[in-house]
Protein backbone atom coordinates (compact mmCIF):
# COMPACT_ATOMS: atom_id res chain seq x y z
CA UNK A 1 0.00 0.00 0.00
CA UNK A 2 1.03 3.41 -1.05
CA UNK A 3 1.98 5.57 2.19
CA UNK A 4 0.63 8.75 1.70
CA UNK A 5 1.28 11.97 4.46
CA UNK A 6 -2.07 14.24 5.00
CA UNK A 7 -1.61 17.38 6.83
CA UNK A 8 -4.34 19.87 8.19
CA UNK A 9 -4.07 23.37 8.59
CA UNK A 10 -5.76 26.44 9.41
CA UNK A 11 -4.95 28.24 6.43
CA UNK A 12 -2.32 27.42 2.80
CA UNK A 13 -0.84 29.86 0.61
CA UNK A 14 -1.22 27.98 -2.80
CA UNK A 15 -1.29 29.64 -6.40
CA UNK A 16 -4.71 30.76 -6.34
CA UNK A 17 -4.12 32.47 -3.30
CA UNK A 18 -4.96 32.23 0.84
CA UNK A 19 -7.38 28.89 1.08
CA UNK A 20 -8.72 28.60 5.09
CA UNK A 21 -9.26 25.61 6.49
CA UNK A 22 -6.88 23.45 4.63
CA UNK A 23 -5.22 20.19 3.40
CA UNK A 24 -2.16 19.41 1.89
CA UNK A 25 -0.90 15.22 1.09
CA UNK A 26 2.49 14.09 -0.72
CA UNK A 27 3.12 10.47 -1.43
CA UNK A 28 6.09 8.26 -0.35
CA UNK A 29 8.40 10.01 -3.01
CA UNK A 30 7.39 13.77 -1.93
CA UNK A 31 5.05 14.61 -4.37
CA UNK A 32 1.72 16.40 -3.79
CA UNK A 33 -0.99 14.47 -4.29
CA UNK A 34 -3.67 17.26 -2.90
CA UNK A 35 -3.62 21.23 -1.82
CA UNK A 36 -7.09 22.65 -1.41
CA UNK A 37 -9.68 22.80 1.01
CA UNK A 38 -9.89 20.05 4.13
CA UNK A 39 -11.53 16.96 2.56
CA UNK A 40 -14.44 16.01 4.96
CA UNK A 41 -13.55 12.30 4.69
CA UNK A 42 -9.34 12.51 5.01
CA UNK A 43 -7.49 11.38 8.03
CA UNK A 44 -4.97 13.61 8.57
CA UNK A 45 -1.73 12.29 9.90
CA UNK A 46 -1.30 16.06 11.60
CA UNK A 47 -3.89 18.79 12.69
CA UNK A 48 -2.08 22.40 12.98
CA UNK A 49 -4.24 24.64 14.81
CA UNK A 50 -3.80 28.23 14.30
CA UNK A 51 -0.85 27.60 11.79
CA UNK A 52 -0.57 28.11 8.06
CA UNK A 53 1.18 26.01 5.35
CA UNK A 54 3.37 27.48 2.60
CA UNK A 55 6.15 26.42 0.23
CA UNK A 56 9.30 26.50 1.54
CA UNK A 57 11.55 29.29 1.04
CA UNK A 58 14.17 30.09 -1.63
CA UNK A 59 17.33 31.89 -0.46
CA UNK A 60 18.07 32.96 -3.97
CA UNK A 61 22.22 34.20 -2.81
CA UNK A 62 24.62 33.56 -0.25
CA UNK A 63 27.95 32.33 1.01
CA UNK A 64 26.89 29.70 3.94
CA UNK A 65 30.25 28.93 5.15
CA UNK A 66 30.81 32.55 6.07
CA UNK A 67 28.20 32.43 9.25
CA UNK A 68 31.70 32.27 11.18
CA UNK A 69 32.15 35.49 10.04
CA UNK A 70 29.30 37.12 11.33
CA UNK A 71 30.00 40.66 12.43
CA UNK A 72 33.27 41.15 11.22
CA UNK A 73 33.61 44.90 10.13
CA UNK A 74 30.20 45.90 11.03
CA UNK A 75 29.94 49.65 10.47
CA UNK A 76 32.52 49.52 7.38
CA UNK A 77 31.30 50.59 3.92
CA UNK A 78 31.56 48.05 1.10
CA UNK A 79 35.41 48.11 0.30
CA UNK A 80 36.68 48.34 3.35
CA UNK A 81 34.54 45.69 4.60
CA UNK A 82 35.23 43.64 1.53
CA UNK A 83 39.26 43.50 2.08
CA UNK A 84 38.31 42.43 6.02
CA UNK A 85 36.05 39.79 5.36
CA UNK A 86 38.50 38.13 2.57
CA UNK A 87 41.27 38.64 4.93
CA UNK A 88 39.44 36.32 7.34
CA UNK A 89 38.86 34.17 4.49
CA UNK A 90 42.45 33.09 3.84
CA UNK A 91 42.67 31.35 7.69
CA UNK A 92 39.38 29.42 6.94
CA UNK A 93 40.23 25.63 6.69
CA UNK A 94 38.26 22.36 5.67
CA UNK A 95 36.76 22.06 8.74
CA UNK A 96 35.53 26.11 9.39
CA UNK A 97 34.08 25.01 5.82
CA UNK A 98 31.73 22.68 7.06
CA UNK A 99 30.97 23.90 10.13
CA UNK A 100 30.08 27.14 8.53
CA UNK A 101 27.79 25.87 6.12
CA UNK A 102 26.14 22.99 8.91
CA UNK A 103 25.84 26.50 11.26
CA UNK A 104 23.72 28.07 8.11
CA UNK A 105 21.54 25.42 7.48
CA UNK A 106 20.63 25.18 11.26
CA UNK A 107 19.98 29.32 10.56
CA UNK A 108 17.73 28.41 7.59
CA UNK A 109 15.65 25.33 8.11
CA UNK A 110 14.72 27.16 11.65
CA UNK A 111 13.54 30.12 9.73
CA UNK A 112 11.55 28.45 6.88
CA UNK A 113 14.34 28.61 3.86
CA UNK A 114 14.75 24.89 2.36
CA UNK A 115 16.46 26.01 -0.66
CA UNK A 116 19.46 28.24 -1.13
CA UNK A 117 22.16 29.64 -3.81
CA UNK A 118 25.81 29.57 -2.48
CA UNK A 119 28.67 30.61 -4.09
CA UNK A 120 31.92 29.40 -2.19
CA UNK A 121 33.86 26.91 -1.77
CA UNK A 122 32.42 23.94 -2.94
CA UNK A 123 33.35 20.04 -3.13
CA UNK A 124 31.32 15.99 -2.68
CA UNK A 125 31.75 16.07 0.87
CA UNK A 126 30.24 19.45 1.46
CA UNK A 127 27.36 18.78 -0.79
CA UNK A 128 26.83 15.66 1.22
CA UNK A 129 26.10 17.52 4.00
CA UNK A 130 23.73 19.63 2.62
CA UNK A 131 21.50 16.17 1.53
CA UNK A 132 21.54 14.54 4.50
CA UNK A 133 20.30 17.81 6.39
CA UNK A 134 17.56 17.65 3.80
CA UNK A 135 17.65 20.85 1.70
CA UNK A 136 18.43 21.62 -1.76
CA UNK A 137 21.83 23.27 -3.22
CA UNK A 138 22.49 25.45 -6.24
CA UNK A 139 26.17 25.21 -5.33
CA UNK A 140 28.74 26.76 -7.04
CA UNK A 141 32.23 26.90 -6.85
CA UNK A 142 33.93 30.74 -6.43
CA UNK A 143 37.05 31.20 -8.81
CA UNK A 144 38.52 34.39 -9.75
CA UNK A 145 41.37 33.91 -12.11
CA UNK A 146 42.90 30.74 -13.79
CA UNK A 147 45.87 30.27 -11.70
CA UNK A 148 44.51 31.75 -8.22
CA UNK A 149 43.85 29.80 -5.50
CA UNK A 150 40.72 31.28 -3.93
CA UNK A 151 41.06 29.21 -0.85
CA UNK A 152 44.68 28.08 -0.22
CA UNK A 153 43.79 26.93 3.54
CA UNK A 154 40.69 24.98 2.48
CA UNK A 155 42.20 23.42 -0.92
CA UNK A 156 45.17 24.90 -3.26
CA UNK A 157 43.28 24.38 -6.28
CA UNK A 158 43.43 27.01 -8.87
CA UNK A 159 40.68 28.66 -11.08
CA UNK A 160 41.27 26.50 -14.05
CA UNK A 161 41.25 23.21 -11.56
CA UNK A 162 38.17 24.26 -9.70
CA UNK A 163 36.91 24.83 -13.49
CA UNK A 164 37.34 21.17 -13.89
CA UNK A 165 35.92 20.35 -10.56
CA UNK A 166 33.08 22.23 -11.65
CA UNK A 167 32.53 20.07 -14.39
CA UNK A 168 33.08 16.67 -12.65
CA UNK A 169 30.60 17.60 -9.63
CA UNK A 170 27.81 18.62 -12.22
CA UNK A 171 28.16 15.31 -13.46
CA UNK A 172 27.88 13.17 -10.80
CA UNK A 173 25.26 15.51 -9.45
CA UNK A 174 23.16 15.50 -12.22
CA UNK A 175 20.49 13.41 -11.24
CA UNK A 176 20.19 14.51 -7.74
CA UNK A 177 16.83 16.61 -6.94
CA UNK A 178 18.19 18.36 -3.97
CA UNK A 179 21.55 19.61 -5.97
CA UNK A 180 22.38 21.86 -8.90
CA UNK A 181 26.21 22.30 -9.55
CA UNK A 182 27.72 25.42 -11.30
CA UNK A 183 30.32 27.76 -11.66
CA UNK A 184 31.07 30.53 -9.76
CA UNK A 185 33.29 33.43 -11.31
CA UNK A 186 33.04 36.25 -8.59
CA UNK A 187 32.56 39.60 -10.67
CA UNK A 188 33.23 41.40 -13.53
CA UNK A 189 35.82 43.64 -11.96
CA UNK A 190 37.92 40.22 -9.86
CA UNK A 191 37.71 37.81 -13.28
CA UNK A 192 39.67 39.00 -16.60
CA UNK A 193 37.60 38.91 -19.96
CA UNK A 194 39.56 35.96 -20.54
CA UNK A 195 38.83 34.19 -18.03
CA UNK A 196 35.10 35.07 -17.96
CA UNK A 197 34.89 33.95 -21.96
CA UNK A 198 36.05 30.34 -21.01
CA UNK A 199 33.29 30.08 -17.69
CA UNK A 200 30.87 30.88 -20.36
CA UNK A 201 32.32 28.60 -23.57
CA UNK A 202 32.34 25.92 -20.26
CA UNK A 203 28.86 26.64 -19.21
CA UNK A 204 27.94 26.04 -22.90
CA UNK A 205 29.79 23.18 -23.68
CA UNK A 206 28.55 20.84 -20.42
CA UNK A 207 25.30 22.48 -19.72
CA UNK A 208 26.28 24.25 -16.65
CA UNK A 209 24.62 27.25 -15.22
CA UNK A 210 26.54 30.24 -13.58
CA UNK A 211 26.44 31.94 -10.42
CA UNK A 212 28.36 35.60 -9.97
CA UNK A 213 27.75 38.77 -8.33
CA UNK A 214 26.69 42.15 -10.71
CA UNK A 215 26.27 45.38 -10.38
CA UNK A 216 26.39 45.17 -6.93
CA UNK A 217 28.04 48.71 -5.94
CA UNK A 218 28.80 52.33 -7.83
CA UNK A 219 32.37 51.40 -6.98
CA UNK A 220 32.05 48.29 -9.37
CA UNK A 221 30.56 50.52 -12.17
CA UNK A 222 33.36 53.00 -11.97
CA UNK A 223 35.56 50.13 -12.62
CA UNK A 224 34.26 48.40 -15.25
CA UNK A 225 33.70 52.30 -16.93
CA UNK A 226 37.09 52.60 -16.16
CA UNK A 227 38.56 49.34 -17.51
CA UNK A 228 36.26 48.83 -20.72
CA UNK A 229 33.65 52.41 -20.92
CA UNK A 230 30.78 49.71 -20.12
CA UNK A 231 28.26 49.11 -17.53
CA UNK A 232 28.82 45.64 -15.58
CA UNK A 233 25.79 44.18 -17.31
CA UNK A 234 27.11 45.77 -20.93
CA UNK A 235 30.82 44.52 -20.38
CA UNK A 236 28.95 41.14 -19.83
CA UNK A 237 27.04 41.39 -22.61
CA UNK A 238 29.48 42.37 -25.11
CA UNK A 239 31.53 39.32 -24.12
CA UNK A 240 28.78 37.17 -24.81
CA UNK A 241 28.64 36.38 -21.08
CA UNK A 242 24.55 35.95 -21.35
CA UNK A 243 24.67 33.23 -23.53
CA UNK A 244 24.85 30.85 -20.71
CA UNK A 245 22.10 30.37 -18.24
CA UNK A 246 23.16 32.89 -15.72
CA UNK A 247 22.19 33.89 -12.19
CA UNK A 248 23.07 37.52 -10.87
CA UNK A 249 22.90 38.72 -7.38
CA UNK A 250 22.82 41.80 -6.37
CA UNK A 251 21.98 43.69 -9.58
CA UNK A 252 21.89 46.93 -7.82
CA UNK A 253 23.20 49.94 -9.96
CA UNK A 254 21.90 48.88 -13.33
CA UNK A 255 21.27 51.79 -15.84
CA UNK A 256 17.50 52.48 -16.62
CA UNK A 257 17.53 50.02 -19.88
CA UNK A 258 19.40 47.55 -18.36
CA UNK A 259 16.70 45.22 -16.32
CA UNK A 260 15.54 44.77 -20.29
CA UNK A 261 18.58 43.62 -21.29
CA UNK A 262 18.75 41.12 -18.49
CA UNK A 263 15.10 39.96 -19.25
CA UNK A 264 15.63 39.43 -22.79
CA UNK A 265 18.57 37.72 -21.89
CA UNK A 266 17.01 35.54 -19.77
CA UNK A 267 19.10 36.22 -16.40
CA UNK A 268 18.08 35.82 -13.31
CA UNK A 269 18.38 38.02 -10.52
CA UNK A 270 18.90 37.62 -6.56
CA UNK A 271 17.85 40.64 -4.56
CA UNK A 272 18.94 40.96 -1.56
CA UNK A 273 18.34 44.46 -0.22
CA UNK A 274 18.91 43.83 3.50
CA UNK A 275 23.16 43.43 2.47
CA UNK A 276 22.77 45.89 -0.09
CA UNK A 277 21.79 48.45 2.80
CA UNK A 278 24.19 47.44 5.13
CA UNK A 279 27.06 48.05 2.99
CA UNK A 280 25.74 51.11 1.40
CA UNK A 281 25.16 49.87 -1.35
CA UNK A 282 22.11 51.23 -3.01
CA UNK A 283 18.50 49.98 -3.89
CA UNK A 284 18.28 47.22 -6.52
CA UNK A 285 15.11 48.17 -8.97
CA UNK A 286 13.49 45.29 -7.40
CA UNK A 287 10.00 46.82 -8.90
CA UNK A 288 11.89 47.77 -12.54
CA UNK A 289 13.16 44.12 -12.93
CA UNK A 290 9.92 42.34 -11.99
CA UNK A 291 8.25 44.96 -14.36
CA UNK A 292 10.40 43.98 -17.13
CA UNK A 293 9.78 40.14 -16.59
CA UNK A 294 12.93 39.06 -15.16
CA UNK A 295 12.90 35.84 -12.69
CA UNK A 296 13.51 37.44 -9.58
CA UNK A 297 14.64 35.50 -5.98
CA UNK A 298 15.00 37.14 -2.71
CA UNK A 299 18.47 36.28 -1.09
CA UNK A 300 20.22 37.37 2.12
CA UNK A 301 23.87 37.18 1.23
CA UNK A 302 25.97 36.24 3.86
CA UNK A 303 25.73 37.06 7.54
CA UNK A 304 29.24 38.83 7.04
CA UNK A 305 27.04 41.42 5.31
CA UNK A 306 23.53 40.72 6.74
CA UNK A 307 24.18 39.21 10.36
CA UNK A 308 21.05 37.01 9.40
CA UNK A 309 19.76 34.25 6.95
CA UNK A 310 15.96 35.05 7.76
CA UNK A 311 14.48 35.17 4.46
CA UNK A 312 11.57 36.91 5.95
CA UNK A 313 12.93 39.70 6.75
CA UNK A 314 13.91 40.14 2.96
CA UNK A 315 10.04 39.65 2.22
CA UNK A 316 9.11 42.37 4.11
CA UNK A 317 12.09 45.03 2.99
CA UNK A 318 11.56 44.04 -0.45
CA UNK A 319 8.11 44.82 -0.48
CA UNK A 320 8.32 48.34 0.95
CA UNK A 321 11.28 49.69 -0.33
CA UNK A 322 9.90 50.34 -3.75
CA UNK A 323 7.21 52.47 -2.48
CA UNK A 324 9.76 55.57 -1.31
CA UNK A 325 9.29 56.21 -5.20
CA UNK A 326 5.69 57.62 -5.46
CA UNK A 327 3.25 55.82 -7.57
CA UNK A 328 5.41 52.38 -7.29
CA UNK A 329 3.96 49.61 -5.59
CA UNK A 330 5.18 45.65 -4.82
CA UNK A 331 2.52 43.86 -3.29
CA UNK A 332 2.99 40.98 -0.67
CA UNK A 333 2.18 38.61 -2.82
CA UNK A 334 4.79 39.56 -5.92
CA UNK A 335 7.36 39.33 -3.15
CA UNK A 336 5.91 36.09 -1.67
CA UNK A 337 6.35 34.57 -4.91
CA UNK A 338 10.11 35.61 -5.52
CA UNK A 339 10.70 34.13 -1.87
CA UNK A 340 8.97 31.15 -3.60
CA UNK A 341 8.39 29.74 -6.67
CA UNK A 342 10.31 32.09 -8.55
CA UNK A 343 13.04 32.01 -6.44
CA UNK A 344 12.95 28.24 -6.79
CA UNK A 345 12.57 28.70 -10.44
CA UNK A 346 15.36 30.97 -10.31
CA UNK A 347 18.14 28.80 -8.90
CA UNK A 348 17.08 25.83 -11.25
CA UNK A 349 14.34 23.92 -8.78
CA UNK A 350 10.80 24.90 -10.82
CA UNK A 351 8.95 21.84 -9.41
CA UNK A 352 9.71 23.35 -5.76
CA UNK A 353 8.05 26.59 -4.69
CA UNK A 354 4.58 25.99 -5.16
CA UNK A 355 1.70 24.12 -3.03
CA UNK A 356 0.18 22.36 -6.07
CA UNK A 357 -0.76 18.70 -7.45
CA UNK A 358 2.90 17.41 -8.86
CA UNK A 359 5.10 19.74 -7.08
CA UNK A 360 7.56 18.68 -4.98
CA UNK A 361 6.67 18.23 -1.19
CA UNK A 362 8.74 21.51 0.27
CA UNK A 363 6.19 22.87 2.77
CA UNK A 364 6.57 24.85 5.81
CA UNK A 365 4.29 25.96 8.42
CA UNK A 366 4.05 29.34 10.22
CA UNK A 367 2.03 30.21 13.24
CA UNK A 368 -0.50 32.16 12.90
CA UNK A 369 -1.76 32.79 16.51
CA UNK A 370 0.75 34.94 18.04
CA UNK A 371 -0.17 38.88 18.46
CA UNK A 372 1.48 39.48 15.57
CA UNK A 373 -1.12 37.51 13.39
CA UNK A 374 -3.99 38.97 15.25
CA UNK A 375 -6.81 40.39 14.27
CA UNK A 376 -7.24 39.37 10.89
CA UNK A 377 -8.56 36.37 9.73
CA UNK A 378 -6.22 33.19 7.88
CA UNK A 379 -8.48 34.47 5.25
CA UNK A 380 -6.09 37.14 5.19
CA UNK A 381 -2.99 35.80 5.87
CA UNK A 382 -0.96 37.20 2.73
CA UNK A 383 -0.62 40.68 4.64
CA UNK A 384 0.78 38.74 7.77
CA UNK A 385 3.13 36.56 5.60
CA UNK A 386 4.70 39.73 3.57
CA UNK A 387 4.80 42.26 6.69
CA UNK A 388 4.72 40.81 10.00
CA UNK A 389 5.53 37.16 10.46
CA UNK A 390 9.10 36.27 11.00
CA UNK A 391 11.76 33.44 10.79
CA UNK A 392 10.86 33.44 14.71
CA UNK A 393 7.07 31.96 13.42
CA UNK A 394 8.09 28.99 11.55
CA UNK A 395 6.53 25.85 13.36
CA UNK A 396 7.69 22.79 10.71
CA UNK A 397 9.89 22.42 7.47
CA UNK A 398 9.49 19.28 5.11
CA UNK A 399 11.64 19.57 2.02
CA UNK A 400 10.31 16.74 -0.26
CA UNK A 401 8.00 14.82 2.22
CA UNK A 402 11.02 14.28 4.63
CA UNK A 403 10.53 16.01 7.78
CA UNK A 404 13.28 18.47 9.15
CA UNK A 405 11.97 20.46 11.61
CA UNK A 406 9.48 20.01 14.56
CA UNK A 407 8.32 22.81 16.85
CA UNK A 408 11.82 24.06 17.89
CA UNK A 409 13.38 20.75 17.30
CA UNK A 410 16.10 19.81 13.99
CA UNK A 411 15.72 16.56 12.79
CA UNK A 412 18.64 16.17 11.02
CA UNK A 413 20.90 18.26 12.46
CA UNK A 414 22.70 18.23 16.06
CA UNK A 415 21.82 21.90 16.88
CA UNK A 416 24.00 21.66 20.04
CA UNK A 417 26.82 20.00 18.41
CA UNK A 418 27.66 22.32 15.75
CA UNK A 419 26.96 25.19 17.86
CA UNK A 420 29.69 24.20 19.57
CA UNK A 421 32.28 23.80 16.49
CA UNK A 422 30.89 27.27 15.50
CA UNK A 423 32.23 28.63 18.73
CA UNK A 424 35.26 27.06 18.76
CA UNK A 425 36.28 28.06 15.10
CA UNK A 426 35.17 31.28 16.08
CA UNK A 427 37.72 31.78 18.76
CA UNK A 428 40.34 30.69 16.51
CA UNK A 429 39.18 32.50 13.94
CA UNK A 430 39.25 35.79 15.57
CA UNK A 431 42.92 35.12 17.98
Amino acid sequence: MTEHTVIRAAAMLTPAGIIADAEIEWDEHGRITFAGPSRPDSKPDRVLHEQLLMPGLTNGHTHSAMTLMRGISDDDGFMPWLAAVQAAEQQLTPDDIATGLDLAMLEMIETGTTAFADLYAWDAALIDRVRTAGMRVFASLAVTAFDHAPFPAVTPATGRELLAATVDLAAQYAADPQVRVGFGPHAPYSCTPEFLREVRDLALRHGIPVHTHIAESAAEVETIRAKYDATPVGFLADLGFFDAEVHAAHCVQLAADEPTVLAEAGVSVSHNPVSNLKLGCGIAPFAGMLSAGVEVALGTDSVASNNSLDLFEEIKLAALLPRREPGVTVTASQVLHAATAGGSAAIGFPEAGVLEAGKLADVIAVDFGGTAAAPIRAAEALAFLGYGATGADVREVWVGGRHLYENGKHLTLDKHEVLERARSARERLIG
